[in-house]
């Protein structure tokens, strides 16, 4: 986590805003704190809209019984023109209706006036956390699955986008299905949605459905009573009840059993469960993120996947893209990481060496993000001099990006001894055509074609398709 915190407190009377300013350098003096003032909700924007345009500001410390502009106006229009900035309201207790209604806004958290230092501490803490937390999902790059129009563009401009879009889904408590291989940070963006929502107080209960034995799912989703089979020894309390209030993260959902689905199915419908071996109902107002790496269409096709569960999850997908097919990339993750090791580790590591960043850009990576991560914490371990060399990597590694030969097949393709750079070429022009022949109509595609949507959608934002172009 960075130490340098760039903070503006805004409030109409100088005396709050210096004992405010205080408070923070005083009780926290692991971060350094960048302090601004303003007077008036107005003059606050004014100074958010000005510092947008370079680094901006982290935090913002606002009033809302303001002249000119009060704290309500303006923090709809601060995350307007800034929705990377985290915004925590400060209240008179008779007042705290504008609170509620300020974290409906968007507001990260509100403090009650007068301002405890060590409670202030404490929310200003937590949502320097939750902005680390939800900056790193630039790592992810998670787009909306649908979101044919939206692109990958620069750090800057990205990191507004996932902002806005994680505050987007804060604010509602629509299931979401996050959709990726493994490594791309599915738990991570569930986590970012979670801490950065009105629900953050309440628990974020993660359960990978894969790794659980189908015999004990039942119990660990909806909980037991004692004695309702051989070893339950002791009444146990499901995960859905414990998520009560707060989020509870289903990873690798495609693993439940049909038995299984039908049951979480009947969860989704009406907020209701029953433990095992009870005869009591169980109300729950849990949020449910649902996450997979399978291709759930395909599963609905064989009749392992229910469809019906599929549209009760599906409600708001976001799919990761693998790193792959975001190369371009790889420069900002392995400085990222470089960072991120030379703190941890206590190193004085410069960068990679440019030859050994050209074996990472021909590597495939299987594993993603989470294996470039492994690889750059190895490469910090054995590594002597300033940056890291190519005898730094694993072996295998280096012997992929060896096998990296160019040769020419019959008919058009051109490129290295790669199967599935091959596959990537003919996918990309199998889907030009199909796309042509139905002058550029997406559901006719998918019926003509044989596949599934969402899988089209992606891969014509993969392959930068111009649908337009084909329509006519």
């Amino acid at each position: 986590m960075t130490n340098e915190v760039s903070v503006l407190i805004v409030d109409d009377e100088s005396e709050l805003r210096k004992s405010v300013a205080s408070v923070l350098t005083s009780t926290m003096p692991e971060f350094k704190f960048e302090i601004n003032e303003a007077a008036t909700g107005r003059e606050a924007l004014e100074k958010v809209t000005l510092a947008a345009k370079g680094a901006g500001f982290d935090l913002v410390l606002m009033d809302v019984r303001m002249p000119e502009m009060d704290g309500l106006e303006a923090l709809a229009r601060i995350k307007t023109v800034d929705p990377r900035i985290f915004v925590v309201i400060m209240t008179a207790h008779s007042n705290l209706q504008d609170a509620v209604k300020a974290i409906r806004d968007g507001a990260y958290d509100y403090v009650e006036k007068p301002v405890q230092p060590e409670k202030l501490a404490h929310i200003v803490k937590k949502a320097i956390e939750t902005q680390e937390m939800v900056s790193s999902l630039a790592l992810s790059a998670p787009i909306l699955d649908d979101d044919v129009d939206s692109e990958f563009v620069g750090s800057s401009q990205k990191m507004r986008e996932i902002f806005d879009l994680v505050n987007r889904l804060s604010q509602v408590d629509t299931t979401v299905l996050i959709r990726g291989e493994n490594g791309t940070g599915k738990e991570l963006v569930a986590r970012a949605i979670h801490f950065n929502s009105p629900r953050k107080h309440g628990e974020f209960v993660a359960i990978n459905c894969g790794a659980i034995p189908e015999s004990l799912m039942e119990s660990e989703l909806f909980g037991h009573e004692k004695g309702a089979f051989t070893g339950a020894v002791e009444r146990k309390i499901g995960k859905f009840q414990l998520a009560n209030k707060g989020t509870i993260f289903l990873d690798e959902i495609a693993e439940l059993k049909p038995d299984m689905q039908v049951k979480l199915l009947r969860v989704l419908q009406e907020r209701r469960f029953t433990p095992v071996g009870s005869n009591r109902e169980i109300a729950t107002n849990a949020r449910v993120i649902a996450a997979t790496n399978r291709n759930l269409e395909k599963m609905i096709e064989d009749y392992s996947f229910r469809e019906d569960l599929f549209y009760r999850l599906n409600v708001m997908p976001i799919f990761l893209p693998p790193l792959r097919d975001r190369l371009e990339d790889l420069q900002n993750l392995v400085t990222y990481f470089v960072r991120r090791f030379n703190r941890k580790m206590n190193r004085q590591i410069l960068g990679f060496a440019p030859e050994t960043l050209e074996i990472l850009r021909k590597y495939r990576w299987p594993g993603n993000i989470r294996e470039l991560e492994n690889i750059i914490e190895r490469s910090f371990i054995i590594e002597n001099s300033p940056n890291v060399t190519p005898n730094s990597l694993p072996e295998a590694l280096r012997a992929a990006a060896q096998r990296d030969v160019e040769f020419d097949l019959p008919g058009s393709y051109q490129g290295p001894l790669d199967f599935d750079r091959f596959k990537e070429q003919t996918e990309k022009e199998f889907i030009v055509q199909a796309l042509k022949a139905n002058k550029g109509r997406i559901n006719q595609t998918v019926a003509q074609a044989n596949i599934p949507k969402n899988t089209l959608l992606r891969k014509i934002k993969k392959y930068a398709i111009n649908v337009r172009e084909l329509s006519e």
